[in-house]
């Protein structure tokens, strides 16, 4: 790869951010240095010191976020509020999708985080924190591609075949990945997995089920956990593996209607044999790149979180101060005041303490109990956001009409999906009390 080579999707996205747009007209020119920041010394110069200034070039992708936050997905909004208030799923149409998926192509905002080696941008955890902060204002069920959890494992474990494979396809969007974690008898706690892969001769047997599968009824593979069985006596456990869809035995059994609009399902394997080289990472070592894709999502659900407190608070403002009650507006309220001040004051500590995970993750450094924190801590908070606007908003904020209702929905689920915040708990609790982790 020539010198220039690496540098062609920050470049593409320079061009991007200086032309001009009608539907994008006050993102700022980016500065010569939008390039150079790849530099592995300009890495260095930013992770030796702490500071509370963002690059420019970080602050420049997150105005490109945010605006195509405002002019792209927050018009669609009553559309999908239409289709869920009529029994419908709270999706985009496929049409809607591919129309949403050219435009980031086309301004830069595709494989932020993905190595530029693979033609991506290779931003930081820092910096993906502030874009996903942005994209958790709209309830538009929406994401950068491609989707950074499983990327991030595909990174970690995918040898030199499986990248070209399923990785490099899935980075372009050709693809569509799922994840197989759970089980119906084993959640929150991983290592209570059942599921079977056995090896016979140059393949490997799956054997169980997995549930509350995203994606379900798109996937063209899926990354399945499973306890392995090396079949020669070896140590086995925890193991992952990618199945394509469509390979026999593999069937999905069920759809599961979840709250909100939203759907999962559940994928059965019924001596479904796949071939030796779709065993990923190494035979009992399927947690650590499991876990590499928890904390990337964890830190992905706290910035969404951020995001919708902030919508929950500005709509709270907006009808504290257009709403009279009893002779005065809400504004004017005690009540209503404090509600504001302690909410912006936890958005604010919870923006900092994502952000500090990110910056330790981007050092290298071990951060389960961080992320744990991080989890219970974000969704709770915007949990009680989203809860007192509705209150604010009486009878209205109970209404379909309005997006409080989906982001009360989705909230839910995240205190659930990814860990409950109960296992969080437990989990900085133990870090703490055996030693793990000090403050």
């Amino acid at each position: 790869m020539t010198a220039a080579g690496p540098h062609r999707a920050l470049a593409a996205l320079s061009r991007c951010c200086s032309r001009s747009s009608s539907s994008l007209p006050l993102v700022r020119a980016a500065p010569a240095t939008l390039s150079a920041w790849s530099s592995q010394s300009q890495r260095r110069s930013f992770s030796e010191g702490i500071s509370f200034r963002h690059p420019e070039e970080h602050e420049m992708v997150r105005d490109l976020a945010r605006r195509f936050v405002d002019d792209f997905l927050m018009p669609l909004e009553p559309t999908l509020l239409e289709r869920e208030a009529n029994g419908e799923k709270l999706r985009l149409t496929p049409e809607e999708n591919v129309k949403l998926k050219e435009t980031c192509k086309e301004l830069g905002l595709w494989g932020l985080d993905l190595p530029e080696e693979f033609d991506g941008v290779d931003l930081p955890n820092t910096a993906l924190v502030l874009l996903d902060e942005e994209l958790g204002r709209t309830i538009v069920p929406f994401t950068f591609p491609p989707d950074s959890p499983n990327l991030h494992m595909m990174m970690s474990a995918c040898n030199e075949e499986q990248r070209e494979r399923y990785m490099l396809p899935y980075s372009r969007g050709e693809t569509v990945s799922a994840i197989g974690i759970s089980e119906p008898g084993a959640g929150a706690d991983p290592r209570r997995m059942t599921m079977k892969a056995v090896k016979e001769g140059d393949s490997w047997v799956l054997n169980g089920t997995k549930i509350w599968i995203t994606r379900g009824d798109l996937m063209d593979h899926i990354i399945v956990m499973a306890q392995a069985d090396p079949g020669d006596g070896s140590d086995g456990g925890i193991t992952a593996f990618f199945v394509d869809s469509g390979t026999p035995g593999m069937t999905v059994s069920r759809d599961i209607k979840m709250i909100g609009g939203q759907l999962t399902f559940e994928v059965a394997f019924e001596d479904c044999r796949i071939p030796a080289k779709n065993l990923m990472g190494e035979i009992g070592k399927g947690f650590a790149p499991m876990q590499t894709r928890l904390t990337r999502r964890r830190l992905e659900m706290a910035a969404w979180s951020i995001g919708m407190a902030r919508r929950a608070v500005e709509l709270l403002v907006e009808q504290a101060n257009q709403r009279v009650l009893f002779g005065s507006k809400l504004a004017d309220k005690q009540a209503i005041q404090w509600w504001v001040a302690d909410l912006s004051t936890k958005i604010h500590a919870t923006r900092m303490m994502a952000l500090n995970c990110a910056w330790k993750q981007d050092q290298g450094m071990d951060v389960k109990t961080e992320a744990s924190m991080l989890k219970f801590y974000a969704t709770e908070m915007a949990t009680d956001a989203i809860d007192k606007s509705m209150q604010a908003w009486g009878a209205m904020g109970m209404t379909k009409d309005m997006p409080l209702h989906i982001l009360s929905t989705e909230i839910r689920t995240m205190r659930i999906y990814d860990g409950p915040s109960e296992v969080h708990r437990m989990v900085v609790g133990r870090s703490l009390l055996k030693g793990y982790w000090s403050f």
